[in-house]
């Protein structure tokens, strides 16, 4: 018994049921209580007894504070605390900001979609503390950029119950967040919409959804009454490219994506901004040259957009586009330069749009196509494009090529062989003698060589598909040719002579050339009389072939 006292006092039960030596003069430990899975003795076999978490497992958690669960409970948890009756707006901000902050990656937000998000951030669209509506809109906006999350759109928050709706009606969510563009004061919610309307935009699934929702309408009375000024602070000049973004992107890729554009004055806006804004293209309120550079890009574009429109060609030429689109051919930033000349391009479709064309932008165009490697290969193809359909209006096409009469080979890009017509007037004996130089030597050019040029048929023909040769069509589209060349021989002795020898070659040339001689309508130098009148008898070979 002694013993076994002595023994009690010097061990201690461990919890497994043995025992622990204890040093000398130690204090008995404390009793250990073994773990809750330990202790239940379970002696039934279904899943519902033998679940060791059937207790209050949310008991610890409290309204006030947003917490997070973990794999697929992560979004569930957070959307239950959006749609909690009374939940104070800090914490529903800073649920809606913990999920946009997880919706970095697009697993991340088809988890999100899958939970509903959708619904509980187009319910809070419409309360009545602000910085909640910012929030939902970056919700709404961040899960827009897939195809799930815009599929959810025309849907919004009908699937809730009333009792979380509230005395709004529910409804889709583009209509909301049209509603809170037109009508919430703060700028950052006109600018976390603006950005989820732009991001509804990024496909063409979206595009449709934002032309038949209505929500193209409400955009274009928004910039209607701020435009053409320019916005003061940053957010609103953001707001302003987001919109801008949208318009082009529904203008390109949905059905009847203009049809909410015209005749809204929304064009002439547009032109207005475009007026008004700094040529350098810094936007004041703007802290990035990137985002002012995008504002005036996107303008552009969604003129350029119209612009492939009759309707939207004639309220720009109406509003002088011509002329403030040509102010930026020579903008500093390539980027817009190209969107201007995709903007003339679809101006100069009408006649009205030739002639502006012709009155303000030849310089513009003339420096374009000599900067070379300075311009995309897309700008200088479409600026090709651009002055061949400008050049169906013959004052047009003669005033260029005067511009670019030393450029041989951007005439023969353009035109090709039907630059012979282009630069005869630039010929005659009326013109400045460096002109008629110039001319001469293009018009030995092509006279040596026949040149395709242009395969469009843009003015007057394409010489060499219809059997032509630079000679014939020289002979037959070019009035006067044989006087001018004649007469230029005394200012340009060997490229004239060279275009005469090349003249000569065929049979009617020659015969009218020694008509004119013999008739004294046109008067040869005496130091060139025996050299020209060599070049009208008939060569040997065609005698030949004659015989």
């Amino acid at each position: 018994q002694a013993l076994s006292i002595a023994g009690a006092e010097w061990s201690a039960r461990a919890p497994g049921g043995g025992s622990r030596s204890a040093p000398a003069g130690a204090m008995a430990a404390h009793a250990v209580h073994g773990l809750q899975g330990y202790k239940r003795h379970i002696t039934s076999d279904f899943l519902k007894d033998r679940y060791p978490y059937l207790e209050d497992i949310n008991g610890h958690l409290k309204d006030d504070d947003v917490s997070m669960a973990f794999g697929e409970r992560l979004f569930p948890r957070l959307v239950e605390q959006l749609t909690t009756p009374g939940m104070a707006p800090a914490q529903l901000c800073d649920a809606l900001r913990t999920i946009w902050d997880l919706s970095s990656n697009q697993e991340n937000k088809c988890q999100a979609i899958a939970s509903d998000v959708v619904a509980a951030a187009t319910n809070l669209l419409t309360h009545e503390d602000i910085p909640v509506r910012r929030d939902a809109a970056r919700v709404i906006g961040s899960m827009a950029l897939l195809m799930g999350g815009r599929s959810l759109m025309p849907i919004g928050n009908t699937a809730m119950s009333k009792k979380l709706v509230g005395t709004v009606a529910a409804g889709p969510t583009l209509p909301r967040l049209a509603k809170l563009l037109l009508s919430c004061n703060d700028e950052l919610v006109k600018m976390h919409v603006a950005q989820a309307m732009q991001a509804m935009t990024v496909f063409r699934d979206g595009c449709q959804q934002v032309v038949d929702q209505g929500t193209v309408r409400s955009i274009a009375q928004y910039l209607c009454a701020t435009l053409p000024d320019i916005p003061a602070t940053e957010p609103l000049t953001m707001c302003l490219m987001y919109l801008l973004q949208t318009l082009a992107a529904v203008s390109m890729y949905a059905s009847g994506g203009m049809k909410d554009l015209f005749d809204v004055h929304l064009i002439e806006r547009i032109l207005g901004f475009l007026a008004r804004a700094p040529r350098d293209g810094r936007l004041p309120a703007m802290k990035t040259i990137a985002d002012s550079v995008e504002v005036l890009r996107q303008a552009l574009r969604v003129l350029w957009h119209c612009g492939n429109d009759p309707k939207g060609r004639k309220e720009a030429l109406a509003a002088n586009g011509v002329r403030i689109v040509t102010g930026y051919l020579d903008a500093p930033y390539k980027k817009v330069r190209e969107a201007a000349v995709c903007a003339l391009n679809v101006f100069s479709l009408e006649t009205q749009g030739k002639k502006d064309i012709l009155e303000h932008s030849p310089e513009g165009l003339s420096k374009l196509l000599h900067n070379g490697d300075k311009e995309t290969q897309y700008l200088h193809e479409t600026c090709v494009q651009l002055v061949r359909s400008a050049s169906e209006l013959p004052a047009f096409r003669f005033a260029f090529a005067r511009r670019i009469v030393g450029s041989t080979w951007l005439l023969e890009k353009i035109y090709g062989t039907a630059t012979l017509a282009a630069i005869n007037p630039l010929l005659e004996p009326t013109e400045p003698p460096e002109i008629r130089l110039e001319a001469v030597k293009v018009a030995a050019h092509f006279l040596e060589s026949d040149s395709p040029g242009d395969l469009i048929k843009v003015p007057p023909f394409c010489p060499t598909e219809d059997g032509h040769t630079s000679v014939e069509f020289a002979f037959e589209e070019c009035v006067d040719i044989l006087h001018n060349l004649v007469s230029a021989l005394e200012i340009a002795h060997d490229p004239a002579m060279s275009c005469l020898k090349s003249m000569c070659r065929s049979r009617r040339p020659r015969e009218e050339l020694a008509e004119l001689i013999r008739d004294g309508r046109v008067h040869v130098p005496a130091a060139d009389a025996e050299a020209v009148t060599s070049l009208l008898s008939p060569e040997p070979e065609a005698v030949a072939a004659a015989s």
